[in-house]
């Protein structure tokens, strides 16, 4: 028996507002056990000198949105979608403005593959989400080789921190496995071959344009570029959170975060709370502990990085509330479903 769709979108609706909830009640639960802890403690944390860090976890982050643009830019043209960086950095804030209120961080991915197809036209689907989805893992794969460096570097001869190494080790493994699987040829070819036997010919046909599509990605240039690139955006983006533990008084350094908000990172991006609250903030207070920060610092500081995006992204509320004007897919010529 199919069950309802509106049924179904409620129950999984309800289940991610269960994921969100009951962590953040642990968060809570944590911050109020403190026989210490009362009001006065919250608003004790933000002083004159906290505008500074703000501001510079403010730019960062900016400068952070700017670079990644960028690297989703290169991405497109490799797709044979060459639209200009202005229409695109706008594009990106309004993904970033529905990344903010969407199951997982996605939502604003979908957006922008809607919004590329607006722009481009019907046969820019495709290569827009194999563009934006690529951009979205690589990301990921980049931020958990950062953890990985600075573990090695800083804390492979803690015992007690060397743990965290190995979920780096198993997502990092995991996330190479996917690349040599989306950009090997024989590796592609054989899943194809595979898929003929079990699935219908019309799966089947988009499956292989979308392993032909991801071998475009095949480029010792385009791979320079986009590891620079995010080098540079992830980076930034962790010292959004360093900044803004400087904000609330914690004195870390900043191998700690470099160690720590990789993890953090990829449990937002998982589709299964509701903009990535509840688990990120449990996960946060769980490992800052670990470097002797308060549970109420260290969600504070993951609300404070929250909010400089949040803030940020109101640029893309104004373009989403402008309206975009489509424009003629003969704009942008080599595009391929």
């Amino acid at each position: 028996m199919k069950m309802n769709p509106k049924l179904k979108s409620l129950l999984i609706f309800c289940l991610k507002l269960v994921v969100t909830l009951v962590p953040a009640y642990f968060v809570y639960q944590n911050i109020v056990s403190d026989p210490e802890w009362n009001v006065d403690m919250l608003f004790n944390l933000f002083r004159d000198k906290s505008v500074v860090p703000l501001v510079l976890a403010l730019l960062c982050l900016a400068v952070s949105n700017f670079t990644a643009c960028y690297q989703w830019k290169q991405l497109l043209e490799r797709q044979g979608i060459h639209m200009k960086y202005g229409k695109l950095l706008k594009l990106y804030h309004v993904g970033l403005f529905f990344n903010n209120f969407m199951p997982g961080n996605v939502g604003g991915d979908v957006k922008k593959v809607y919004d590329i197809r607006m722009q481009g036209g019907q046969d820019t689907v495709g290569a827009g989400f194999t563009a934006t989805v690529f951009d979205r893992l690589f990301g990921l794969f980049f931020i958990t080789l950062l953890a990985l460096a600075v573990g090695a570097l800083f804390f492979v001869h803690d015992p007690e921190q060397r743990a965290f190494m190995w979920p780096s080790v198993w997502i990092f493994m995991g996330f190479c496995v996917l690349f040599a699987a989306l950009l090997s040829r024989r590796i592609g070819k054989f899943f194809c071959n595979l898929a003929a036997k079990i699935l219908p010919d019309k799966f089947e046909t988009r499956l292989l344009r979308m392993f032909e599509r991801f071998q475009k990605f095949r480029s010792k240039k385009l791979w320079t570029n986009i590891i620079c690139l995010s080098m540079v955006t992830q980076s930034l983006r962790i010292f959004v959170h360093f900044f803004c533990g400087i904000a609330v008084g914690v004195d870390l350094s900043m191998s700690w975060y470099f160690y720590y908000i990789p993890l953090v990172a990829i449990v937002s991006a998982l589709p299964i709370s509701i903009g990535g609250f509840g688990p990120r903030e449990l996960l946060a207070q769980s490992l800052f502990a670990r470097a002797g920060v308060p549970n109420l610092e260290s969600v504070v500081i993951q609300l404070l990085a929250y909010f400089v995006s949040l803030l940020l992204s109101l640029f893309g509320a104004v373009v989403f509330l402008q309206g975009q004007k489509p424009v003629s897919s003969n704009s942008h010529p080599g595009a391929k479903p």
